[in-house]
């Protein structure tokens, strides 16, 4: 057992204004503590199985409108790497010969395939859900990151976070990313707006939540010079491979 008088002693020396530091950590750590207890079972379940990105070992066709450009690929992570991506389709017509060479020659080897996710479950501050809104089959969930979970970027700082979770079954039915002010992420851009939403299937039996969509919206000045992009991915025909 430690030494009570020397304990006290310590106390003493502590200035107010450490007091007041003190209390008011304790009050943060019983806002936090209070919110983790008070988050429904439907919303942790949700997010212990939530995954943004197709999850490993499953086939898709990705469908990606960016402006005025348009593709159509399939992914299958059972073809040996550097195989496992074909392009299907370019401006809704069949590719030609020279754009499956420059194709192949430009997509990048990703093993898990797909765009990946603006963030992971592991990211989301636990406790952080505050209930916005419900009914009696889905909430709307307001999460702040983790401070750690911004990366050397610190981009997620800058990002608001809503979640749509459903209740039964218990799953992330979407997510919305903002920016929430403008941001010089680089030297020479700067992001005045972003916007990102996507939307996830139920899981069903043996088969996990699913990617449906993702559609972003971005605006911003790159080099001085105005810039503006809207993205559109959507996800179908997946397939579990071996």
């Amino acid at each position: 057992m430690g030494n009570s008088s020397g304990l006290s002693h310590v106390l003493r020396q502590l200035r107010p204004d450490r007091w007041r530091r003190l209390a008011l950590l304790a009050a943060a750590c019983g806002a936090t503590a209070g919110a983790a207890a008070q988050t429904p079972d439907y919303a942790k379940s949700a997010l212990a199985h939530f995954n943004p990105n197709p999850p490993a070992r499953w086939a898709y066709t990705l469908e990606t409108s960016r402006n005025d450009q348009s593709m159509v690929e399939r992914f299958d992570p059972a073809l040996p790497p550097g195989g496992q991506w074909s392009l299907l389709r370019l401006q809704g017509r069949a590719p030609t010969a020279d754009e499956q060479e420059k194709y192949a020659q430009s997509r990048p080897a990703v093993s898990s395939g797909g765009t990946q996710a603006n963030f992971q479950k592991d990211d989301i501050e636990p406790g952080s859900l505050k209930l916005i809104k419900e009914d009696e089959t889905r909430a709307t969930f307001a999460a702040a990151f983790r401070e750690l979970s911004s990366g050397p970027d610190k981009m997620l700082e800058h990002l608001s976070v809503t979640l749509t979770v459903n209740k039964q079954p218990a799953f992330v039915e979407g997510y919305v990313l903002e920016l929430k002010e403008p941001y010089w992420p680089v030297l020479g851009v700067k992001m005045n707006q972003l916007r990102v939403e996507a939307r996830f299937s139920p899981p069903d039996g043996d088969r996990p939540s699913l990617p449906l969509s993702q559609e972003s919206h971005f605006a911003g000045r790159i080099l001085l010079i105005g810039n503006e992009e809207n993205l559109r991915l959507i996800y179908s025909e997946f397939r579990p491979t071996p």
